[in-house]
Parts: C-alpha cells; sequence; structure tokens
C-alpha cells in the first residue's frame, strides 16, 4: 500500500513538473537563450565594477581599468570582425538568442560606447587625481621643471626622434598603412606662408613599439611619468619644419585578426602561422579609437580613410587610447597602500614534507590550487626530470607559456641529455602564436619531438607525463590540470591541477600521447574522457543520470564551476536537468547564455559569477550521483568549440581527501557575498549582498588564509620530527 502511494505521489510530482515545462519557453527558443557577445560584454561590465570600486587600492583599480581596455581589443579584433564580415556578407541569419548580426552589432556598440564613458570617467576625473595626491602622477611637459625639460629633451633627441617615421597623407586611396593597436598622432599640417585658400596637408605619425610608453622622471617617492605622444605632440615642429601644425590627435586603430588557417591544406604549419601574424596587422579596420578633443574635420577624414562609420565604429575617448601600458605601471609602483596585501603562492605540503617529488606522488594523488599554492611542484617535477638519470621520457602538451619559461628550458635539458622528449605545441593559441613559434624552433633545436596539433583540432588539453624506471619497474608520473602550464599567470589565474602516478591514468595518458603523435587510436578509456569524440555525450550521461536518481525526498544535485557556457545542447541538457528537480548550481565567470529562474524551465537553477583579485579558471564537475559523488576536473568549458573542435580531457578525482576539497572549493565559491554576481533571468547581472546576520564570505581571501595556515601546519610538523638527509637525497619541492 505504502509503495503505491508512493509510486502515485511520484507520478503526481512528474505530472506537476511537466504542467510547468509545458508552459515554459520550449528549451532552444530564443526567450530561453542570451546573446552571447552581449553576454561577455556583462561580464566586461563586472571587471569594469572592480575598476569602479572604491573598495579597491588604487592601483589595482587602475589595472582593472586596463584590462577592460585589453578585453575590448580582442573583442572587437575576432568577435566585432567577425559579425561585421557577416553583416557585409548579407547575412542576416539569426543566432540562437534571436539576434541578426546587424543587430548585435549596433546594440554592441551602444554597450561599448558606455562601458568607454564610465572607463574614462573613472581614469580621468577620479583614479589619476587620486593617484596624483599619492606621488603616481601622470605630467604634462608644459607643467616640467627646467630641468626635467633637459631630461626629456635628451631622450626624444637621442631615442625618440631617430625612431619617429612621419608619414604624408596626401588622399584616402594612399593613406598610410596603419598597424592596428598601436597609438598613432594624427596631424593637420599648414605650409609657413601658405595662403588660407591653400589645402591643409595631413600626416600620421606612429609612436614606436619599440619605446616605452611611459618616460619615469626621477623622484624621491612614488612615481612621475610623461606620455611618449604627450612628448612627441610637443616637439611635431622638428617632424615638419617649415609647417603650421594647425591640429593634433591621438588615435588608435583596432583590426580584424581572426584570420582563418586551413590546416589540412598547409605543409609548413610554422610558416603559416609566421604569414598569419604579419597579415593580421594589416587586417580590416573594425574600430576608431580618437581622442575627445579632436575635431570633427579630423574625425571624418580618419573614418572615411580606414572605411569605418562614424556612427558605430568610432569612439571618442576622454582619455589616452591603449590602456595596456597602465597595466605595467601599476607594477612599478612599489607602495603597498595602493596595492592588494601582498600575498605570495603557499608551499604544497604533500610536497614539503616528502625527501622527492618521486615520493610525494607515489605516496598519494596530490592536488594543488593555485594560485594560493604554489606551482613550484610542476617547475621542480620537470626539473628533476631532466636531471634524472633514471627518467626515460617526457610528454607533455603545451598551448600558452611564458618567455624565459622554465618549463622550456627543463624541457630542452631533458632533450639536450638524451632523454625522449616530445612536446604537442599548439601554434593557433590565439594572440600567443609568436612566443609558441619561437620556443617551438628552440625545443626542436634542441632535440625534442615537436607536434604543432592534430590536422583539424586545437589541442587545449593540459597533460604531462614523466616515465621513471625505478627498483620495481617502469612507472609513469602524470600532472593534469585545467591551466596552462604559464609560470607567469600562475600566480594570477585560478586553476587546479593534479598529480597522480595511478596505473590507469598513466595507461591512458601513453594512450593519448601516442594518438596524437602517431596514427594511434585508442578505444578504451580508463580515466580520461577526451573531446572531441567522448566528452560530450559523457556529460550528457552524467546530467541524465543525475535527473533519473533524484527525488523529492534526496533531490539530485549538480554543481558546475567554468569560464564559459554557451553550447546550445549542453543549455537544453541543463534545463532538462532543472525541470527533473535536480537543483543546478553553476559558478560561470564569463560568457552564460542559460537564463536562469524561469519559470517551468530553469527554476532550479542558480548562476553566479566571480570578478576579484584572481581571474577564476578552473573548470570542476559535481554530481551528487544518489550520494555516490563523483567530481571531475577538464580543461573544457561548455562551448561548442571545446566540446567539438579541440582536443580537451576531463578527468575524474578519485582520492576522497580530495574530492571534498574541491566540494568545499565549489560551496566556498556559492557562498562568496563580496565579489560574487548573480545572473538574474533577463540576462543582465546584479551583485551579491550579503543577508540579514550573514557574515562577509570572500571566496579568494578565504583560501587565501586557509593556503597560508596549511602551509604554517606543515612547516610545523616538519619541525617536530628529525630526518636525517644524506649526500644526494634531494628535498621536497
Amino acid at each position: 500500500m505504502a509503495e503505491r502511494a508512493a509510486a502515485e505521489a511520484k507520478e503526481a510530482r512528474r505530472a506537476e513538473r511537466r504542467a510547468r515545462a509545458d508552459s515554459a519557453p520550449a528549451a532552444d527558443a530564443p526567450e530561453a537563450r542570451a546573446n552571447r557577445e552581449l553576454s561577455w560584454l556583462e561580464f566586461n561590465g563586472r571587471v569594469l565594477e572592480e575598476g569602479l570600486n572604491a573598495d579597491n587600492p588604487l592601483l589595482e583599480r587602475l589595472s582593472f581599468l586596463s584590462i577592460v581596455g585589453s578585453n575590448l581589443d580582442e573583442f572587437y579584433q575576432v568577435r566585432v570582425a567577425g559579425l561585421r564580415q557577416l553583416r557585409r556578407a548579407g547575412v542576416e541569419k539569426r543566432d540562437p538568442s534571436g539576434m541578426t548580426p546587424a543587430a548585435q552589432l549596433q546594440e554592441i556598440t551602444r554597450r561599448v560606447r558606455l562601458q568607454a564613458q564610465r572607463l574614462y570617467r573613472c581614469l580621468t576625473h577620479e583614479l589619476l587625481p587620486a593617484l596624483a595626491q599619492r606621488g603616481v602622477v601622470r605630467m604634462m611637459p608644459g607643467a616640467l621643471e627646467a630641468r626635467e625639460q633637459l631630461r626629456v629633451d635628451r631622450w626624444f633627441k637621442d631615442e625618440v626622434f631617430p625612431a619617429l617615421v612621419p608619414l604624408a597623407a596626401e588622399d584616402d586611396a594612399e593613406f598610410p598603412r596603419v598597424n592596428g593597436l598601436s597609438p598613432h598622432l594624427v596631424v593637420r599640417l599648414r605650409r609657413e606662408g601658405a595662403k588660407r585658400s591653400e589645402p591643409e596637408r595631413l600626416a600620421v605619425v606612429e609612436l614606436p613599439r619599440t619605446l616605452p610608453r611611459f618616460f619615469h622622471l626621477p623622484g624621491d617617492s612614488g612615481q612621475r611619468f610623461v606620455l611618449l605622444e604627450d612628448i612627441v605632440r610637443e616637439r611635431l615642429e622638428t617632424l615638419f619644419p617649415g609647417h603650421e601644425i594647425v591640429e593634433s590627435a591621438c588615435f588608435r586603430v583596432t583590426r580584424d585578426a581572426d584570420l582563418a588557417l586551413d590546416d589540412e591544406e598547409v605543409r609548413d604549419l610554422l610558416e603559416a602561422m609566421e604569414t598569419i601574424l604579419r597579415a593580421r596587422r594589416q587586417g580590416a579596420a573594425v574600430r576608431l579609437e580618437l581622442e575627445a578633443e579632436a575635431s570633427e574635420a579630423l574625425a571624418e577624414r580618419l573614418c572615411k580613410a580606414f572605411e569605418l562609420d562614424r556612427g558605430q565604429d568610432l569612439f571618442r575617448l576622454d582619455g589616452p587610447p591603449d590602456l595596456k601600458p597602465f597595466l605595467r605601471l601599476s607594477g612599478l609602483v612599489d607602495v603597498r597602500a595602493l596595492h592588494y596585501p601582498a600575498f605570495r603562492p603557499q608551499p604544497v605540503p604533500a610536497f614539503e614534507e616528502k625527501d622527492s617529488v618521486w615520493d610525494a606522488v607515489r605516496e598519494k594523488d596530490v592536488l594543488v590550487h593555485l594560485p594560493y599554492e604554489s606551482f613550484a611542484p610542476l617547475v621542480g617535477l620537470l626539473q628533476a626530470a631532466a636531471d634524472d638519470p633514471q627518467v626515460l621520457a617526457v610528454k607533455q602538451t603545451l598551448y600558452r607559456t611564458g618567455s624565459g619559461s622554465p618549463i622550456i628550458a627543463a624541457l630542452e635539458r631533458a632533450a639536450l641529455r638524451g632523454k625522449q622528449v616530445a612536446v604537442l605545441v599548439e601554434l593557433k593559441a590565439r594572440f600567443d602564436e609568436a612566443q609558441n613559434i619561437a620556443w617551438a624552433r628552440r625545443l626542436q633545436d634542441a632535440g625534442a619531438r615537436v607536434v604543432y596539433g592534430v590536422t583539424g583540432l586545437k589541442t587545449h588539453a593540459k597533460l604531462l607525463m614523466v616515465v621513471r624506471r625505478e627498483a620495481d619497474g617502469v612507472r609513469r608520473y602524470v600532472h593534469l590540470s585545467t591551466g596552462n602550464y604559464h609560470d607567469q599567470t600562475a600566480d594570477k589565474y585560478e586553476d587546479v591541477g593534479l598529480f597522480t602516478c595511478d596505473p590507469a591514468f598513466g595507461e591512458d595518458a601513453a594512450n593519448f600521447f601516442n594518438a596524437v603523435t602517431g596514427y594511434s587510436e585508442p578505444q578504451d578509456w580508463r580515466r580520461l574522457v577526451v573531446a572531441p569524440t567522448g566528452l560530450r555525450p559523457r556529460l550528457v550521461q552524467l546530467l541524465r543520470r543525475e535527473a533519473e536518481r533524484s527525488t523529492r525526498e534526496e533531490p539530485g544535485l549538480v554543481m558546475l564551476k567554468m569560464n564559459s557556457l554557451a553550447d546550445p545542447d549542453m543549455i537544453s541538457e541543463l534545463y532538462r536537468t532543472s525541470q527533473a528537480g535536480v537543483k543546478v548550481k553553476l559558478v560561470v565567470r564569463g560568457i552564460c547564455c542559460l537564463r536562469p529562474n524561469v519559470p517551468g524551465l530553469s527554476d532550479n537553477v542558480e548562476v553566479r559569477s566571480i570578478v576579484d583579485r584572481f581571474l577564476e579558471h578552473s573548470r570542476i564537475f559535481y554530481f551528487r550521483n544518489g550520494g555516490d559523488e563523483e567530481v571531475f576536473l577538464s580543461s573544457a568549458d561548455f562551448m561548442p568549440r571545446n566540446l567539438d573542435r579541440r582536443l580537451e580531457v576531463m578527468f575524474p578525482v578519485r582520492d576522497e581527501t580530495n574530492r571534498a576539497a574541491l566540494v568545499r572549493l565549489l560551496r566556498t565559491n556559492l557562498e562568496d557575498n563580496q565579489r560574487a554576481w548573480r545572473l538574474k533571468p533577463d540576462g543582465t547581472y546584479e551583485r551579491v549582498a550579503p543577508r540579514r546576520h550573514d557574515s562577509a564570505r570572500r571566496a579568494q581571501f578565504q583560501f587565501m588564509e586557509e593556503a597560508l595556515a596549511g602551509a604554517e601546519a606543515s612547516r610545523l610538523r616538519r619541525l617536530s620530527v628529525f630526518r636525517p638527509q644524506g649526500p644526494g637525497t634531494a628535498p621536497g619541492t
């Protein structure tokens, strides 16, 4: 009797959910989807809010404003450029949100104008004056003392003037080729003694990219600087003798940089990428940034020369174009009160408490949470592999890494010492191509086997394997990560990595590298889930299993953390999961095309985004699974490109302690009420504020405190144990 009643109640609940779903928009209807580009602009707006936030230190706010500008550069180079191509071709096909390319461009322009206005209003009228009071001063040439003027004159004469190339711009048909994203001065000239009726002349002067944007003035404290364009502008008569300077203005052009490469038809991918890089500087113009004080006539002339629409493509700025150098400026000023409190990534206890990296990983799987814990163990593993005579081979994927990288140095040393080194290099990592080309050649010269990805796919997986001969046989040490092997961003990007010597992981890693460097086609994976063949179906299976096991008494729970969510089919699956009664909690840093809390469609979906001191970058997927919890880490976001057009990897976290740490990480993010934002059904975001009686919770600060406490506890444990250290024993990394 009781079983029958329970079954009837369950069926009644299903009927209720079906009724709500029937009244809701279809999962693939335009009203169920947010526009991808506008969602990205919402993210950039959240970054802007950190720049506007008076609770942040002044130089950190300046950094956020610089990041907003840099983000917009890439957005226009790629996304807006693509939409312009569609509009120019007459394409009127609507995206999943129901917008045509022309409608998207119109709304993008409106929103970017608002962002630019707010950014420059803050920079010019709030931040720079406040910084000037603290000794960080942008000086205008006319305000310099005589000795400072002499110093600037000498620098201009010795270094700047010889590098300048003034170019005549007589007519639009022969307007000088202007490099994208480089600040230039445009100058209106009148020949001395010329009649008023004689036409003016126009010239363009590029600010040399080989010179610093700031000229720093000596001082006892703080930082005083003059912008390069201000120095050149005041001395234009030296470039144009015999002419009167009628007007000058600083401008910058953004060009289409999304140049396609069909690598199936390219024999030498290295040479092809170098050609692409040269072409990128001269792609079609997509945006013109011009100082607000420039005349209408000058604006009109530039728009005509670059074939741009004044109403949509021209942006007048109340400040200097190109704010990226301000990000570097903030790193030059050592005034503690202007920065966040100092924090250094902490040692990883598991490695500190063992004599070698090999001992630590043999004992247990080790989870490392960057940037709260140190990147050093990963570098230490590679350095140990290069020097250890027992190591036979090193294999690694590389998507992005820094200049002067210790990763590259270790791989190079390993190859030079005769070890088998294979590196899968992704040359098509957008805007890092030139650097990847340089160190790919360097590794080849050292004797490493370098493979430039897989035909037709970008390689985005983060995977490292070291093969070592030991007393009990050959063992494979594997590292997998959610983020890049990039030492210069490891203290700024939040990511999670796993060290393991689990034989199943080792077998999968070996099969992965064999597949991408040769013709092997592994059919069965023991631990890894690999895109583009297996990741999408596995994610769908996990979501549907959660729905099947969900009950009213014990509703299912899915917690997903990622950078972007735009894949239409995965959004539909998440809607269906919600409709089955599963609680779906998402932490999505950037683009999110899903609409939460839509009645009957996504009642059980909550979406949050955190923008704070560090860039949230990890991908963590949790499924309650009827109490038998599963947690996965991945290199992939829920984007069509990740699931269908890239080599990506998802892998389970099997150790119970590590799994619990990741669940705690997700819950801590969901509890943030200081730097978190909540996505509303209309696609806009609102700040998450503490409710009454709630204590302030800031996830990133909590992780810093936990890392400090963990490192201190580890130090105390080591002090309580006396271990002899003989010759040849390497301490933990």
